[in-house]
């Protein structure tokens, strides 16, 4: 399993960096001209993008990467995970949000096991690069 960290550091505190990122319409934002599109709501009326909730993402009409919320654990932590892939066995995101001199450091690692040899190592690569342009986006704007 190969895996990628990509830091963030946000002026606001990690109550207000975790509201954003815990709408999946801020990825429309960071990860442009991606378009992302929550599919299934959580059990939770109150919170449609909380646990359980799953978003998929792509361009136009072909969305073909599908992802669900496994944990949230409210100005901490939200994990998803990859669904229904056929070219990836293991692919969770985990983004932990810490105080740090009266703002929040957010770290965004992603663990991810490919069926084909080889070729995780070129995706998160991709990933890391996307990650670190669209985290340093957000902070810009919030």
């Amino acid at each position: 399993m190969a895996k990628i960290t990509v830091q963030q550091k946000f002026k606001q505190s990690p109550a207000q960096v975790f509201e954003a990122f815990s709408k999946h319409s801020i990825y429309n934002d960071a990860f442009w001209p991606v378009q992302v599109e929550r599919i299934k709501d959580s059990a939770d009326p109150q919170n449609p993008d909380g646990l359980g909730s799953v978003r998929q993402m792509g361009f136009g009409p072909v969305k073909p990467i599908k992802e669900q919320i496994i944990t949230l654990e409210p100005n901490q932590l939200i994990e998803y995970k990859l669904i229904g892939n056929p070219l990836i066995k293991h692919h969770v995101g985990r983004l932990k949000f810490t105080t740090i001199d009266g703002g929040t450091l957010l770290t965004y690692e992603i663990e991810l096991t490919g069926k084909l040899p080889l070729m995780s190592l070129p995706v998160l690569a991709g990933l890391k690069v996307a990650i670190g342009v669209g985290l340093a986006k957000i902070a810009r704007q919030l």
